[in-house]
C-alpha cells in the first residue's frame, strides 16, 4: 500500500492529454514526492524524485503508480487526515482496473491510497459495561473518532459490551445510578440475603464488607482487570486510580482509564497505546 504521510508530499498538475507524464529535468516543488496529473475528469499518479536545493528543484526519476484508467477520483470532499476511513473507502472502490483512489480534502489539498490494505489499520477493542446506555467509554471514543482526533493513527475501534442486566436476579449493585436492580449499596435500606450476589468490582466488595461485617455473599467481579479476555490491543476502564495506565493481559497490550476519564485523558490513553504497539 502507498498512502502519503501528508498531503504536503502530493503535487498537482493539469495536462492537455492522457499520454502526458512527468519527465526528468522538469521543475517541481521541493516537498513533492508524488505528482497527480489531471486530464478532464481523470487523474494519474506518479512518484517523483528530485535533485538540487531550494524551493524549486529538478525531477531526476519518475515512477508511474496508477494511470488514468487505474485511478478513481472520489467525488466528495473528505477529511484527508482520517487515514483509517480513507483506507476503508479505497478498499471498497479498488476493483479492477482501479488500483488507486484520489481524495480531495475540505481545504482542497489532495492525497491518495494505492493498493489499500486493511491490515495496516490497527484494531483496538474497547471494553465497557451496560447500563448506562449507551456505554460511556465506547460512546466517547466513537465521538472522538468521528471528530477525526485519531485520524493520523490508522486505528479502528471494536466495542465489547458486558450487559449487567443478565445478572439482575437476586443481586446487589454498587450504585443506584446503574438503573437496574432494586438493591444498591448506596441506599440505606439495601437488603442482603443468603442468596445475594454482589455485582461489582473490588471496591464494591470492600464497601459491602464494611457495612455488613461477617456476612457471607457471592461476588460477581466485573472489574476489567480481572474479567476481560481481549483478542486485540484494548482500552478499558477501572474505578481505582492506581490501575490507570498501561497494562498487559493475555499477552496483549492495553490501557486502563479511570471510569470518570475526560476526553483529553481518553485521547492520551489511545495515543499511548498505539505508540506502545506500533
Amino acid at each position: 500500500m502507498i498512502f502519503p504521510k501528508h498531503c504536503m508530499y502530493v503535487g498537482v498538475r493539469h495536462c492537455d492529454d492522457q499520454i502526458s507524464r512527468p519527465a526528468a529535468g522538469e521543475q517541481i516543488y521541493f516537498s513533492s514526492r508524488y505528482l497527480v496529473l489531471f486530464w478532464q475528469e481523470k487523474a494519474a499518479i506518479y512518484e517523483v524524485i528530485s535533485d538540487g536545493d531550494g524551493l524549486i528543484r529538478s525531477i531526476s526519476a519518475v515512477n508511474k503508480i496508477a494511470g488514468f484508467a487505474e485511478t478513481s477520483v472520489y467525488k466528495k470532499k473528505v477529511d484527508i487526515f482520517n487515514r483509517s476511513r480513507l483506507i476503508k473507502i479505497a478498499t471498497r472502490l479498488c476493483k479492477p482496473p482501479t488500483k488507486a483512489v484520489l481524495f480531495q480534502g475540505f481545504d482542497l489539498h489532495w492525497t491518495f491510497v494505492y493498493d489499500p490494505d486493511l491490515n495496516s489499520v490497527t484494531e483496538i477493542e474497547v471494553f465497557d459495561i451496560s447500563p448506562p446506555d449507551p456505554p460511556y467509554l465506547i460512546t466517547l471514543i466513537k465521538k472522538l473518532d468521528n471528530a477525526g482526533i485519531f485520524g493520523d493513527l490508522s486505528v479502528r475501534f471494536t466495542p465489547v459490551v458486558q450487559d449487567l442486566r443478565r445478572l439482575n436476579a437476586g443481586t446487589i449493585f454498587p450504585c443506584s445510578a446503574s438503573g437496574i436492580g432494586l438493591n444498591h449499596l448506596n441506599r440505606p435500606n439495601v437488603q442482603i440475603g443468603k442468596d445475594s450476589v454482589l455485582v461489582g468490582c473490588d471496591i464494591s466488595r470492600q464497601v459491602l464488607e464494611a457495612r455488613f461485617q461477617g456476612l457471607n455473599f457471592e461476588h460477581e467481579n466485573i472489574c476489567p482487570t480481572k474479567t476481560i479476555r481481549p483478542q486485540k490491543p484494548f482500552i478499558a476502564k477501572c474505578c481505582r486510580s492506581a490501575r490507570v495506565g498501561p497494562i498487559e493481559l493475555a499477552g496483549l497490550k492495553g490501557y486502563i482509564v479511570h471510569w470518570g476519564a475526560n476526553p483529553y485523558e481518553v485521547v492520551s490513553a489511545v495515543r499511548n497505546l498505539v505508540n506502545a504497539i506500533c
